[in-house]
């Protein structure tokens, strides 16, 4: 079962436009892989839908990488995410 900073990255992947096979880490930012300020609303709501989870934007300002990203989104949604959709 994929962790919510796999499952984040792959909703980065299809925001972005990434190549399928480009290793994502934890400290990749979502702003340094070409990231708008559109896109990041679009990966706000993506998050919503995806985890249940009020993750804000201002968040994403601070820290874009994927490891605070994922560490919202856990922050943010109800229990045990990793247990949640696959």
């Amino acid at each position: 079962m994929p962790t919510v900073e796999q499952r984040v990255a792959g909703i980065w992947r299809e925001i972005l436009d990434l190549n399928t096979e480009k290793d994502l880490g934890p400290e990749d930012d979502f702003f340094g892989l070409g990231g708008t300020s559109l896109q990041a609303m679009n990966l706000v709501q993506r998050l919503r839908e995806e985890f249940d989870a009020p993750v804000a934007l201002s968040a994403l300002l601070v820290d874009a990488s994927l490891r605070a990203v994922g560490a919202a989104v856990k922050a943010a949604g109800p229990g045990d995410l990793e247990a949640a959709r696959p």
